[in-house]
């Protein structure tokens, strides 16, 4: 298959706003408007349910998971960098949305997709430090920081120890450049956390009345 065709595939599968349309379509509410105005699973599972939160996790992860894996099958002449061009062009096409006005989400679970193709066991080890961190703090957001920070140290720590693998710098490099994108995609969080308005994980009463009073008004 075509380069450009599978790049433009990428970025398209990446741009899908499950959250969104998922959200409007079973509770008539503009994700964007509420919560914390984000269209990842987490707020949709915050103010609609987990029931709908969880098939957009899987629907974003998703996201990353095809381009990267399908590039190696029917592009393999890329190899690796070929793989992580399509993976970033699924996240950025996650952040920056054409449906959305080229606004987006965080990139959060479908970077973890993109990895889980390419280095499932750096992947394990960051979701363990985002578990580990969200059940202490409560925060979602937190856990999503600090997990993109680890997850290149992960990776270098468990190819050399775990695997006796070398470490791929295609990798490691995208993995470095993907986690600043991500970190900065939550700098109004990170204000939040700091000034102490950030949600928990857990819906609180005030953003169910403000979800329920949407759903009643539409």
């Amino acid at each position: 298959m075509n380069f450009a065709l599978f790049a433009f595939f990428s970025f398209a599968a990446g741009s899908i706003p499950f959250g969104y349309w998922i959200a409007f379509r079973f509770a008539r509410m503009d994700i964007r408007k509420f919560g914390s105005k984000n269209i990842g699973a987490t707020n949709v599972g915050r103010l609609v349910g987990w029931k709908f939160g969880f098939p957009v996790l899987v629907l974003d992860v998703a996201k990353g998971i095809l381009p990267v894996y399908l590039s190696g099958i029917y592009a393999s002449e890329g190899g690796i960098p070929f793989q992580l061009i399509c993976g970033v062009l699924a996240v950025l096409g996650h952040m920056f949305s054409p449906f959305l006005g080229f606004k987006g989400g965080k990139g959060v679970a479908t970077t973890l997709g993109v990895f889980l193709v390419l280095a499932p066991i750096a992947c394990l080890g960051a979701a363990l430090v985002f578990l580990v961190i969200v059940k202490y703090f409560k925060f979602v957001s937190l856990g999503s920081i600090f997990a993109s920070l680890t997850l290149p140290f992960v990776y270098a720590f468990s190819s050399v120890l775990l695997l006796h693998e070398e470490v791929s710098y295609w990798i490691l490099g995208t993995m470095v450049f993907v986690s600043m994108g991500i970190i900065l995609t939550h700098r109004e969080n990170i204000l939040r956390i700091l000034n102490r308005s950030e949600l928990f994980a857990v819906k609180n009463e005030d953003e169910g009345r403000s979800g329920d009073s949407e759903r009643n008004r539409r």
